[in-house]
């Protein structure tokens, strides 16, 4: 990876909210069933998945799916529980398009999710 890089939204939109792949989430989704479903990641090599999280003791558990035109299927790729304003960061060359799942909920106080997608470009 190269020493100089800067992260640019895989969302286009105005504002931080405008932003987000995945908006005041307080259920779980459903699984990808389309090609064009989730995000494009326009050939980057990682990307940051940004988190933010609502609630009293929330803790969602979400599934990556990745998108290949090799095989024309969505495949499950890595699991996570998230329970604060959390930072991944995810290697993904190669692949074209990521879905975010949210498998289950916990919490009290209605537990809310909100998560954007960077792609961390070369500088």
């Amino acid at each position: 990876m190269p020493k100089k890089v800067i992260v640019r939204t895989a969302q286009a939109g105005d504002t931080a909210n405008a932003r987000r792949v995945l908006s005041d989430v307080t259920a779980t989704t459903a699984e990808p069933s389309a090609a064009g479903d989730g995000v494009l990641l326009q050939r980057n090599e990682f990307l940051h998945l940004f988190f933010a999280v609502a609630g009293t003791s929330p803790v969602f558990s979400l599934q990556v799916w990745w998108y290949s035109p090799i095989s024309g299927l969505w495949h499950k790729g890595e699991a996570m529980n998230i329970n604060d304003n959390d930072l991944a960061t995810i290697e993904v060359q190669g692949l074209t398009r990521v879905y975010l799942q949210v498998t289950a909920i916990s919490g009290s106080a209605t537990p809310t999710l909100n998560t954007w997608v960077g792609l961390v470009v070369p500088a």
